[in-house]
């Protein structure tokens, strides 16, 4: 019976013993089916031991960076460019319709202003602004701007319309609050106007009574 069981046991090693084709496929796997460095293997009277040297297979070749061009300096502003920067609006400023932000407008020239003063001697009525805006000699309609509403040496009624006052996009119409002659128009059309600016001079009429030439 033992040696039954000992040619039984040998008979059984020998099937476990791999060949050498099984080897040389075993070989090929290891190496390029997988990263095993070392490897071993015992069966019965055989013994294989694998080592490989993974280090320049697993090791990446270094993929070359282009590092950014640091940006340009912005160049240095010029001190003449600056200062014709921060003047320009004193120089050539403009007031928008739509923003409707109108300054104090500047005093009378020395001439308009002697005029007003000599409008009380004279016995002419000065018409005023009733609010802010900007003096208009006409109205417009549909995107036209109609002709003027009166024009100097013209006779005007009592509640004629002789001007406009536009004001966020809507024109106030400005009546005569007396019949007479249009002596003088002190606005230029466009020009901004404030509560309380002379607008237009007329000379009264009063019936019966001719004007001294």
């Amino acid at each position: 019976m033992d040696s039954i069981k000992q040619t039984k046991s040998s008979g059984l090693t020998s099937q476990l013993i791999p060949n050498s084709s099984e080897i040389e496929f075993l070989v090929t796997e290891v190496c390029n089916a997988t990263s095993i460095a070392e490897f071993e293997l015992k069966v019965g009277g055989f013994w294989l031991y694998l080592t490989r040297n993974l280090t320049q297979k697993s090791k990446p070749s270094p993929v070359p960076t282009l590092a950014p061009l640091p940006p340009d300096p912005a160049p240095a502003p010029d001190p003449l460019t600056a200062d014709k920067t921060i003047k320009a609006p004193e120089l050539n400023g403009s007031v928008s319709s739509t923003s409707f932000a109108i300054s104090k407008p500047a005093p009378f020239s020395g001439g308009i202003q002697s005029f007003l003063d000599k409008a009380v001697d004279e016995g002419l009525m000065i018409l005023q602004s009733p609010r802010v805006g900007f003096f208009r000699r006409s109205r417009t309609i549909k995107g036209k701007r109609a002709p003027p509403s009166c024009k100097e040496k013209q006779i005007v009624k009592e509640g004629q319309v002789l001007c406009y006052i536009e004001q966020l996009g809507g024109e106030l119409p400005i009546e005569s609050d007396v019949s007479g002659e249009v002596i003088k128009i002190l606005r230029e059309d466009g020009d901004p106007v404030g509560y309380g600016d002379a607008l237009i001079a007329i000379l009264p009429s009063f019936p019966g009574i001719k004007k001294l030439q």
